[in-house]
Order: structure tokens, then sequence, then C-alpha cells
């Protein structure tokens, strides 16, 4: 190659060279543009920040509802939890008081129905110690559809309308739930 050759490349190579710097001076933002763009990204972020704040309160809001949910159910599971058992021995218990109130005229027979009637008020009184109360429905008084349960109704001369005439079977209540209604025999 040539001296010429070599200059001529070597200016081109310099003139390459400034209009490169030219352009990456005019693409480079200014010092306001920087500070206008780090703004904009800090209040996007800042909106951010709140925005998954709120939402981590919510979400903390929602464990402790669902918490004491849970806690609430475990303690009504608890309260319950003997319930179907109670269910269960409360209609035999109430045929074998019912079995015992036959009258015999056997001593002997008599003896074991007395036997019979201790076993039954002892089962009774447990179940009454866990919470099993009978519901009131005695003659003449209101019929509660609450807890009762009108079987047949008949019309009696002299009697107001809605008063209990006979307790067919015994209602119960275990704690503060229904059982089972008393079924009965109501005027109209």
């Amino acid at each position: 190659m040539n001296e010429d050759n070599v200059k001529e490349t070597a200016t081109e190579e310099v003139k390459e060279e400034k209009v490169v710097e030219e352009v990456k001076e005019e693409s480079k933002p200014s010092k306001k543009e920087i500070k206008n763009k780090l703004k904009e990204e800090n209040q996007k972020l800042t909106l951010e920040v709140a925005e998954l704040k709120n939402q981590l309160l919510r979400n903390r809001a929602d464990l402790e509802n669902f918490k004491k949910h849970m806690k609430e159910e475990a303690i009504k599971d608890r309260k319950y939890a003997s319930m179907n058992l109670v269910d269960a021995i409360v209609t035999p218990v109430d045929y074998l008081l019912k079995a015992c109130e036959y009258q015999s005229t056997s001593q002997e027979m008599n003896n074991f129905l007395i036997g019979f009637k201790m076993i039954a008020n002892q089962i009774k009184e447990v179940l009454e110690g866990d919470g099993l109360t009978e519901i009131s429905a005695e003659i003449g008084s209101e019929f509660d559809p609450n807890v009762h349960h009108a079987v047949e109704t008949e019309k009696v001369e002299g009697s107001e309308p809605n008063k209990i005439l006979q307790v067919l079977v015994k209602g119960y209540k275990y704690k503060d739930r229904i059982l089972k209604p008393a079924m009965v025999k109501v005027s109209e």
C-alpha cells in the first residue's frame, strides 16, 4: 500500500469515529431527562410497593378471619361431639322407661321392672349431665312449632286452639339444639 492510501484510510477512520461520537452524544439523554425518567420509575415502584402492602394486609386479614372461623368450628365440634351418641341412646332409654311402667301381678316381675327403671334413670342422668334436656310439653300448654311437632289435631269443645291435648312422644334438646321435637296432639 502506498502512503496516500494509508493517509486516506486513516482520515476516513477518524471521520467515522467522529460521526460515531456525534451520534452517541446526540442519543445521550440530558440530565433533566434522566431525572424525569428516574422520578417516573420511582413513582411506579412506590405505587407497586403500596399495592403489595395493601394486598399483604388483606391476605393477613383473610388468614386471621380463617383462623378465627376454624377455631369457632373446632369449639362447636367439641361442644356437640357426643350429640349423635346421645340421640341414638335417648330413644331406647325412653322405650325402656315406658316398658318399666308395665304393672304385673307377679312380685318377681315387678322387682325386675324396678331394677330396669333404676338403670334407665341412671343412663338418663348421665345424658342429662352431658347436656340433654327434655322439651316441656305439658297438656294444656301452648303449642310451639319451634320445639313441638303436631302429629294430630282435634277439635275439642271448650278448649282454646293451639293447646297441647296429648304428648305422644317426648322431645329433647341437646345443649341449645333441638335433638328431636316433642310429638303432640293439638287442639284446633
